[in-house]
Parts: structure tokens; C-alpha cells; sequence
């Protein structure tokens, strides 16, 4: 598996990194970001055709849930991208199936591994995962559903990949920024030191043709 270290802090570090990582051609067309929230990675994309960020709540262009079907037309766009978004649905597997409907030909997600050292030690020491986690005392606006490994994130992508008829043309795993030391441990305990994976699907010629 690839390896790779985000640029920088923060999510803007974090979207730059995947931007460059996976080929110019991807970002070119019609992009749909599904869990934009403040639609940063429009802001980063100067070479695409058209931009759409939907989400649950407002600065988004489009609001929309996607485990309950997204507004648009199969094959509306050439790549839907979802980072760090899946966990955050009761439906995984419709969401999933979502995005891969409203694609033309790619799909970009991420899903974090929770099973990272640094996640494992708040555990240990009695800490919340994230503000994500948990049982708030009021109802949460969002929060996240699934408590992934990076071996189920693998299986569910290989596994939903065959199933709808999808090419997995890049995969990485993601270390946190300046985790220099453990990009050389991360193929002996990637479960241990990575933060995120990340893959490149593309719709096979059969299934762009039958959704045109």
C-alpha cells in the first residue's frame, strides 16, 4: 500500500494532500463534494469545470442527506467525493451506493481508522475519541456511527467495488502531518499509525455506458 503524509495542519493541509495525490484529470469536471461543510475544497479547485458542496447545514449550495438520496440524476457528475464522511450515516451502504448513482466516472472517499495509537491512548486514559463520539447530554446536530478499522474500511471498499461494478484505481494510507518516523513503520502497523485511507474509484466502461 501507498504511503502518504499530509501537507500541512488542519483540513485545508489535509485536502491539498488528496488533491495532489490522485491524477489532474479527476479534479477537471463536474465535482461533486458530498460533506463539503465550509466548501474549502471548491476553493482549492481552480481547474474544474463546476462545483457543488452539499451537506446537512448551511454554507453548502446544495442541503441534502446522503443515506436518503441525493437531489440529482444519475451520472450528473464526473466525481462525487465524500472525505471523512461515510461514518457519520446510519446507512452506510446506501450512502455509498449514492454516491457511486450520481458519479459518471469517479468517486473519491476517505475513511479514518479509529484503531490509531493516538485514538487507542484517549481510550485508555478515559478520553472522548472526538467531540463526534460519545453520549452528549442534548441530541447532536452530527456525530459518527461507525467505529472503523482499517481492515474494515479495506474490506467494505473491496467488497462494495466488486459489488457495483467499480475499478479501485489508487488507494493510500494517510499519516498525519510531519509523521515522518512512522511513514517507515506504517506497512509493518498501519492499524497503529494511520490516520485515514484513501481511494480512487472508477466506474467500469460497462457501467458509465448503461448509466449514459
Amino acid at each position: 500500500m501507498k504511503i502518504a503524509i499530509v501537507k500541512r495542519r488542519g483540513e485545508i493541509g489535509k485536502l491539498q494532500t488528496v488533491i495532489e495525490l490522485l491524477p489532474a484529470e479527476v479534479w477537471k469536471g463536474r465535482i461533486l463534494d458530498v460533506g463539503c461543510r465550509g466548501g474549502k475544497l471548491g476553493k482549492l479547485l481552480l481547474n474544474s469545470l463546476f462545483y457543488c458542496g452539499v451537506d446537512l447545514f448551511p454554507p453548502a449550495t446544495v442541503i441534502a442527506n446522503v443515506e436518503r438520496g441525493l437531489p440529482f440524476k444519475s451520472c450528473s457528475f464526473d466525481c462525487v467525493v465524500a472525505l471523512d464522511v461515510l461514518e457519520h450515516t446510519d446507512d452506510i451502504y446506501r450512502a455509498f451506493e449514492e454516491l457511486v448513482r450520481v458519479s459518471r466516472k469517479f468517486i473519491v472517499i476517505t475513511l479514518p481508522n479509529c484503531y490509531e495509537f493516538r485514538l487507542r491512548w484517549r481510550f485508555l486514559i478515559g478520553r472522548r475519541l472526538s467531540g463526534k463520539y460519545g453520549l452528549p447530554p442534548d441530541r447532536p446536530l452530527d456525530r459518527h456511527r461507525w467505529l472503523i478499522s482499517l481492515k474494515d474500511a479495506y474490506d467494505f471498499v473491496h467488497f462494495q467495488a466488486n459489488k457495483l461494478g467499480l475499478d479501485i484505481l489508487q488507494e493510500f494510507y494517510l499519516l498525519g502531518h510531519r509523521r515522518y518516523l512512522c511513514k517507515m513503520l506504517a506497512n509493518l502497523v498501519p492499524s497503529l499509525l494511520v490516520g485515514w485511507y484513501l481511494v480512487l474509484f472508477q466506474r467500469s466502461k460497462t457501467e458509465e455506458k448503461a448509466g449514459m
